[in-house]
């Protein structure tokens, strides 16, 4: 006859059970992402990146995942970052991303400076630096930057340029981010980024012309003499007149005419992917037409893509 198998007491399966049902239905915390630094990363970027937004309170987090790290500021290639998860029901991740409608200077190479609103001095501009509406840029001779704005847009700028920011918000109602950048002078790639089908709205004011930008790359040239060129890589660009004077309000977006009589009094081209405009001195546009880029200017345009990509590997 074979034997029957002597069962444990209930008293005793019961704190078993249970101990295996809450390991079953608990979510492990992971420690997070371990990354090794490259060349040219940032904290700043690298959080843009992974997270989607940056600010002191975040950095702040790195920091505490992070206490071998010396200098923020200057991260070195090779070494290794862990970048904490976020718990999406944490207060503390709501009120990081609502600071995130600043713009933040996530590279800096050469001798980049800034100055804050109604200040006349310039001081030295480092990474993870928020600016801010009225902050004003300027790279030197051999010198680049780059902000990052929220929904990972950007704008970068190329050796001798200056560039002025003149607004920076996000529009509850239409949950959207608006932003107006004025060029005054020298080279600025810009790359606006769709998220979910909705392209914040970032108009980039050049000395004679408003270049309205929604979901598209671009680079944008001033000379001395305020002459403009825009060459268009990806989507389109509609620029239109700069008015002579009053203040600067951005829209909605609107439809660009079909052809039309354009006048000094108002004009406005729409700039497809691989054509270039030239906008004169006196304010008088030419006709979009094929370009090829070529010597140092295919250097700056291939650094750019190549920074985009890195910056949107992970989405």
């Amino acid at each position: 006859m074979a034997k029957t198998a002597m069962r444990p007491p209930l008293s005793l399966l019961l704190p078993a059970l249970m101990c295996v049902g809450m390991m079953a239905g608990a979510r492990p915390q992971s420690a997070g992402e371990r990354i090794v630094v490259r060349a040219q990363d940032s904290a700043s970027f690298l959080a843009m990146r992974q997270y989607g937004f940056y600010s002191d309170s975040l950095l702040a987090l790195l920091q505490r995942a992070n206490p071998h790290v010396r200098d923020w500021q200057h991260l070195h290639a090779g070494e290794t970052l862990i970048l904490p998860d976020l718990p999406s029901s944490s207060p503390r991740y709501e009120i990081l991303h609502s600071d995130a409608a600043l713009a933040i200077l996530t590279f800096c190479e050469g001798v980049v400076q800034f100055r804050r609103g109604a200040s006349r001095q310039y001081q030295s501009a480092t990474v993870n630096l928020l600016l801010r509406p009225g902050d004003e840029i300027i790279t030197s001779a051999n010198s680049r930057a780059e902000m990052v704005l929220d929904q990972r847009s950007v704008l970068r700028l190329d050796a001798s340029s200056r560039l002025r920011l003149v607004r920076l918000a996000r529009v509850p109602e239409q949950e959207r981010y608006q932003g107006l950048f004025e060029l005054i002078v020298g080279s600025a790639w810009a790359r606006i980024t769709k998220i979910m089908n909705q392209a914040p709205q970032v108009d980039l004011q050049l000395p004679t012309a408003i270049a309205g930008v929604q979901g598209t790359s671009y680079r944008a040239r001033v000379a001395a003499d305020s002459a403009t060129t825009l060459r268009v890589y990806e989507g389109a660009v509609a620029v239109r007149n700069k008015p002579a004077a009053g203040p600067q309000q951005i829209g909605p977006p609107q439809q660009v005419p079909g052809p039309q009589q354009i006048t000094l009094d108002a004009w406005i081209k729409l700039v497809r992917a691989q054509q270039e405009i030239n906008i004169a001195k006196n304010g008088r546009p030419g006709e979009p037409r094929p370009f090829a880029d070529s010597g140092a200017e295919t250097v700056w345009v291939r650094w750019n893509q190549v920074r985009d990509r890195d910056l949107h590997a992970g989405f």
